[in-house]
């Protein structure tokens, strides 16, 4: 007796998106990779789970197949905080990549913005924008010193430039200019501890023993 085996074939495909951040960049990249009718073949769903795992906008994701159905199951990567350039927001994800621009899902809390000549992302082998890791390293530590201490009682704006970073206190028209590394902020929290209080003004402190004040001190 001769058994013939005829192999399941993919009837159906269901996306399961957790939230629905990302779902039509999603199943544009999907565009193609799946066929309807086609053989079910394991080792090609695993690449297409590989596949759809190295995605910028998908944090996990898993596959199932029951009765014809092929269903994937996506969580989405987060927006982790945005980048404003050019009255653009950039939603940037825990990965480090750009995954949109919208700002109604930029976090209150974590919006950087970014004035300067060199572009704060690159491209990946695939064509995929990410923001650079000295982008990231100075949100980074700006947030850190933020967070622990903050010499001026005010949260600021953070602006990224080529060198170094801007923080304006607007309540206190003070604007302190920092340089890249620990140094400056040290600079920063010695000086606004020597004076009675914060004056408003301009402060540079990029650079070892240098300070630029500018504008008028209300006594």
């Amino acid at each position: 007796m001769v058994f013939i085996y005829s192999p399941m074939k993919i009837e159906k495909v269901k996306i399961k998106l957790n939230k629905n951040l990302w779902g039509s960049k999603i199943t544009d990249m999907l565009t193609g990779q799946i066929s309807i009718n086609s053989p079910y073949d394991e080792n090609k769903v695993k690449d297409l789970k590989s596949f759809i795992n190295s995605l910028p906008w998908v944090k996990k994701a898993d596959i199932s197949f029951i009765k014809g159905i092929l269903t994937i199951n996506i969580k989405e990567e987060p927006v982790n905080l945005c980048i404003v350039a050019d009255n653009e927001a950039y939603n940037v994800g825990e990965n480090g990549y750009i995954l949109g621009k919208n700002k109604e899902l930029c976090p209150k809390n974590k919006t950087f913005f970014y004035k300067g000549k060199a572009p704060f992302f690159t491209k990946d082998s695939r064509g995929f924008p990410k923001v650079t890791e000295d982008t990231l390293l100075e949100i980074s530590f700006i947030t850190q010193y933020l967070k622990s201490e903050n010499p001026i009682n005010e949260k600021p704006e953070i602006l990224l430039t080529d060198t170094g970073i801007k923080l304006l206190y607007p309540q206190h028209k003070i604007i302190v200019f920092l340089g890249n590394g620990g140094n400056s902020w040290q600079n920063f929290k010695k000086l606004f501890k020597i004076l009675s209080k914060p004056y408003s003004g301009y402060y540079d402190l990029r650079f070892s023993g240098l300070l630029i004040e500018k504008g008028r001190k209300d006594d």
